[in-house]
């Protein structure tokens, strides 16, 4: 009885363990495309949909399958398993010994991950690797672990296996005990390290704060920072960029200042190029929506009552996640909010917004309605409403091979300074509507090789609801410097209103148009409160 017992828990762990191993695999290799897109190949023979958590839950199983497996070597089995004898036995060993290592190596350094490097945040890019090919060498391992029985007994090793007899049919209780226990333990640190804490500092209401990205205000510098590790952006160093923030509030607005590592300014927005074939859009990566080259600088910071893994629970992963909605051109996913609450997302452009004085306030929700002949289909990521005012690229058509420009510049000299690789700063690479003249072909007389920026204002400012974040960067010795400011609550259906407990995530884009830097834990707010 005894040994049958402890040879259907020997089942259940292992089968559980498979079980785990493959559907931690299939998750994660799919949560990885988003920063190595080479394996788009595997795409569809992967999950799709909301995964951060089934992955962050199957590496909770596998820890505690691990932990009773531990006690019932250490505890349930009064001599050592003894391998077949013959010429496999040598080769089950060192098979054995190398699964210890590979799946040590694979959930301690996916517990690193999980807490966002735990100390050892500089090295994230590093962990992140090498939990991938742990994950990889684990896949291996189960070819070469169960492959050799399989060789070595055949098809009776299934008979063998699964052959009870007359047994109790339960499992043994310590192990599941074990097991429960680990999960339970693990859940309560999970919560606790979410507790991540950024203060909102009061200051007194007649306290002015200039939102110009400079920070020189005295108040920036009595406040400890908390400091966001993120990783696997494009462009960074390594993918990785260490985000800083402060905060404060008079009682009615907040302030942010958030500084971040970018090693270079990157203003140059999907510029025109004049070639023999006419103007051409200069991109890599913009028709399938996923520009990293020829692109602006970007920062985005996302507020959600909701704190759960996955940007609050609205990643949606794989080329067509949504039943009945459009594919995504760039097959990595899309935001959306399916539990009928929006997660408030302050968008700012080093282009298109930073001349506004204004970072584009938009929204996570429930996912759009689809409408016809529109090409990019952006789920539940959309702008708050806007009285007017607007930027609008300076295309009538895009095209990969070429397009017509709305305008022309009415002096042709207003193009010169576009014309170096210098990177002057008070070079702005919005070029107004109004200053400009509808596109004529006989007016069309640029050399080949000249460069126009594709941004154009037709108002300075957006108004409205969409208008509700103010917001200035400013970039100096490899770092922005970004202010933004805003009420409180708005009173807004679209906006999250600044409070304690709510959650804030941020992400870094360098030159890119999707490709950000992310963190897994929310930085949870502790609003100070406001002193008579």
């Amino acid at each position: 009885m005894k040994r049958a017992n402890l040879r259907l828990s020997w089942i259940v762990l292992h089968s559980l363990a498979i079980a785990l191993v493959l559907v931690n695999v299939l998750t994660g290799l799919r949560i990885a495309i988003v920063q190595r897109p080479g394996l788009l190949s595997l795409t569809e023979l992967l999950p799709q949909g909301e995964l951060h958590r089934l992955h962050i839950w199957g590496g909770f199983g596998l820890t505690a399958i691990v932990a009773a497996y531990l006690l019932y070597r250490l505890l349930l089995i009064p001599s050592r398993i003894t391998h077949t004898a013959g010429g496999f036995a040598h080769y089950h060993r060192w098979v054995t010994r190398a699964g210890y290592l590979i799946f040590s190596s694979l959930l301690i350094s996916g517990w690193l991950l999980l807490f966002d490097g735990a100390g050892f945040d500089r090295y994230l890019p590093e962990i992140v690797s090498f939990h991938f090919y742990c994950a990889a060498a684990a896949v291996c391992y189960l070819l070469l672990h169960g492959g050799a029985y399989f060789i070595e007994s055949g098809s009776s090793l299934l008979r063998r296996l699964f052959h009870l007899g007359k047994v109790w049919p339960r499992v043994n209780i310590l192990l599941l005990g074990a097991g429960a226990l680990v999960v339970f333990l693990l859940w309560q640190l999970r919560a606790e390290s979410q507790q991540v804490e950024l203060r909102i500092h009061a200051i007194a209401l007649d306290q002015f704060i200039h939102v110009d990205g400079k920070a020189d205000e005295a108040i920036w510098q009595q406040i400890t920072p908390i400091n966001v590790y993120t990783h696997g952006g494009a462009n960074f160093y390594d993918g990785a960029s260490t985000v800083t923030l402060r905060a404060v509030h008079n009682g009615i607005e907040a302030f942010f200042h958030i500084t971040w590592e970018d090693p270079n300014r990157s203003l140059r927005h999907l510029p025109l190029l004049k070639t023999q074939q006419g103007w051409r859009v200069q991109g890599e990566g913009f028709y399938r929506f996923d520009e990293q080259q020829f692109y602006e600088d970007k920062f985005a910071l996302m507020l959600a009552n909701e704190c759960t893994d996955g940007a609050a629970g609205t990643m949606k992963l794989g080329p067509k996640p949504l039943e009945g909605k459009p594919a995504n051109w760039h097959g990595k996913g899309y935001h959306v909010a399916e539990d009928g609450k929006v997660r408030d997302l302050w968008h700012w452009k080093a282009v298109r917004t930073n001349d506004m004085f204004l970072a584009d306030d938009n929204f996570i929700g429930a996912a759009d309605n689809v409408r016809p002949g529109e090409r990019r289909y952006t789920a539940g990521y959309m702008p708050d409403s806007k009285d007017s005012g607007s930027y609008v690229m300076n295309w009538q058509w895009y095209r990969p091979s070429t397009i017509i420009p709305k305008r022309l510049p009415k002096d042709p000299q207003e193009l010169l300074p576009y014309q170096t690789n210098d990177s002057n700063p008070a070079l702005s690479w919005v070029i107004p509507w109004f200053g400009y003249q509808p596109y004529q072909a006989e007016l069309d007389s640029y050399p080949l090789g000249t460069l126009m920026p594709s941004v154009m204002y037709r108002s300075n400012r957006f108004e409205g609801d969409r208008a509700d974040v103010r917001a200035r960067g400013h970039w100096q010795d490899g770092k922005w410097s970004l202010e933004l400011s805003r009420k409180l609550d708005t009173r807004s259906e679209s906006d999250v209103p600044i409070a304690t407990g709510v959650c804030l995530w941020v992400a870094a884009f360098d030159r890119s148009q999707i490709a950000h830097t992310r963190h897994q834990r929310p930085v949870r707010l502790s609003v100070e409160p406001v002193h008579d």
